[in-house]
Formats: C-alpha cells, structure tokens, sequence
C-alpha cells in the first residue's frame, strides 16, 4: 500500500506521461505540475520510494531524476489497491465468521451426541 504523498506523486506521474508525447516525464515536469509547493512533499526521496517499490521507471543524475514512465503496477495501481482490500476483508472478516459458524456447528453435533446417549 502507498502512503498519501507517493500516491498524490504517481498520479500525477500517470497524468503527465498521459499528456506527453514521450510518455516520460520529469521531477521538474512534477514540481511544476505541484506549482512548487514540494516542500512537505519530499519530492525526490517520493520519486525513489516509487522507483523501489517498482511502480515507475526512471533515471537518475543527481538532483535531476528524467524519463520518468509509470510500469504496468504504476498505471493500474487502483485495481491492485482493490485486491488487497477484498485479501484483508476475507482474511479478517468473513473467514472469521465461517469459522465461528462450522465450530459452533460441530459444538451442538458433539453436545447432541452426548445427551441423547443414556
């Protein structure tokens, strides 16, 4: 899962590559993109966190980071977002219950079992 910068980051990524014909972009195609308000953002240590998690693709010179391009992880982030959402609902939600419900089943078999016998 992405924390709120990288995200706010690799969609504007996304939207940049979209306009552009290269299909790249750069960090200061993004800080423009911001209207340099990118202090708080972290803009370049946000850049390699999305490079490592292997959402985009770029290079990296320095201060300047150029041909930024989102992977195919990067540009369908949300459906991946949605996998595991439903992972953590059935995990924690609904396998819980089914459990609950097939012991608690066995519990009254077994309970019944030993009453009916004399």
């Amino acid at each position: 899962m992405l924390i709120r910068p990288c995200y706010r980051v690799l969609k504007s990524i996304n939207y940049l590559c979209s306009q552009n014909e290269s299909g790249t972009t750069s960090n200061l195609d993004i800080m423009v993109y911001f209207n340099q308000k990118t202090k708080r953002l972290d803009l370049n240590a946000t850049i390699k966190q999305l490079f490592v998690d292997g959402y985009i693709e770029a290079h990296f010179s320095g201060a300047a980071i150029t041909d930024i391009k989102p992977t195919y992880k990067g540009k369908h982030y949300t459906e991946y977002r949605w996998i595991a959402a439903k992972e953590v609902i059935i995990k924690s939600f609904l396998l819980p219950i089914v459990v609950a419900l097939i012991t608690t089943l066995i519990t009254l078999a077994v309970n019944e079992l030993f009453t009916a016998l004399p």
